[in-house]
């Protein structure tokens, strides 16, 4: 399969490299294994750790990778006005967490690793080993009306992130890239090294799959941590699932078996587990709409296809304010609509 292999910037080949990813929805293992392909293609030997359904998903992408088990960061959304409150209640798992992969990745310093590219999480670098940081959000997103804590955020962020030796994010240096204020912070300068490898994608140079490719009316990506992602599969099967045309459903489970068979033409509705990288090619390229969490790593999916344009629907996972930032922007410069939570149901029955 022709994968194209980002460029990064390292002074040398590494020989044996760590790569670790945090389990939160599958955009973080998605795009490090861009990296992954990058460092393999170069030579080194590479290890892989994470958890949960991302490790399930590098299993099937990389089954002769060793892979380790990292602790669950354990974070979960709830609903309506129990959200703040609920994601400050597990602020204690957080830091445990990052705690317990800080010494588990410490323990395996003497098995010769010479890079360590960790992506978002927190812990893992490893004491006189270059360890790089992968990530696009360097300043946090503040809720609606809260906007004067976000430069405390940005400096919380750089004590957090200050162990590493460099950090590489997924975007373009100036500021109308994909991540906007959220990957060029405004004091770049109390942040280790910032490097800016554009955007990356396992997208790119996949040769699609012609059996998924539709036509359809509508593909849903559903993505993201429990319980949203199962929030948003509910909708759109209630939704759509008796609606004219064609229309599939992605669940975003690594973890449940591939379909067995590409679907039929006259098949109207299609759900599957999850699909291989070319299918997926092949779907979002032969759909009319395109429904998702708005996550980055989708909208650097996309981006790489040619496919970030007004036929995209994103609806961002209630109170992250991440993905509604990001939303915002794409509404902003016609790239896709904004369509909350709350208002999607009639939003998906009302559609023609």
């Amino acid at each position: 399969m022709d994968r194209e292999v980002t460029s990064l910037p390292l002074d040398r080949p590494p020989g044996h490299a760590l790569v670790c990813a945090l389990d939160w929805g599958l955009g973080h293992v998605a795009r490090t294994s861009v990296v992954v392909r990058s460092l393999v293609s170069g030579g080194a030997s590479v290890v892989l750790a994470s958890n949960g359904r991302s490790a399930d998903w590098w299993r099937a992408e990389f089954p002769d990778l060793p892979l380790r088990e990292l602790p669950d960061y354990a974070i979960r959304y709830a609903k309506g006005p129990w959200l703040v409150p609920g994601l400050v209640a597990s602020l204690p798992r957080l830091w445990r967490a990052i705690r317990q992969e800080r010494t588990l990745v410490e323990s395996w310093r003497g098995e010769g690793f010479d890079l360590v590219v960790s992506d978002n999480r927190y812990g893992c670098r490893m004491t006189g080993v270059k360890s790089v940081l992968l990530t696009h959000q360097l300043r946090l997103a503040a809720p609606r009306g809260l906007g004067v804590f976000e430069g405390m955020g940005e400096r919380a962020m750089a004590r957090m992130v200050g162990g590493f030796d460099e950090i590489w994010v997924p975007d373009h240096p100036g500021t109308d890239g994909l991540s906007g204020r959220l990957g060029h912070p405004v004091s770049p300068q109390a942040f280790p090294p910032i490097r800016y490898l554009g955007p990356i994608s396992r997208m790119a140079g996949v040769v699609a799959d012609p059996r998924w490719a539709g036509p359809w009316d509508m593909v849903v990506l559903v993505s993201g941590p429990e319980p949203g992602r199962t929030h948003l599969e509910n909708i759109a099967r209630k939704a759509l699932a008796s609606k004219l045309g064609r229309r599939l459903l992605v669940r975003g489970r690594p973890d449940l078996p591939l379909p067995e068979a590409p679907p039929s033409p006259s098949d109207s509705w299609v759900e599957a587990s999850h699909l291989p990288t070319p299918a997926l090619v092949a779907a979002l390229g032969g759909a009319r709409r395109i429904l998702s969490r708005g996550g980055y790593s989708t909208l650097m999916d996309l981006d790489v296809m040619g496919r970030l344009d007004p036929r995209c629907l994103w609806c961002p996972t209630p109170g992250q304010t991440e993905q509604e930032a990001l939303a915002q922007a794409l509404a902003g410069s016609s790239r896709g609509r904004w369509i909350p939570e709350a208002k999607l149901p009639g939003f998906l029955e009302n559609l023609s």
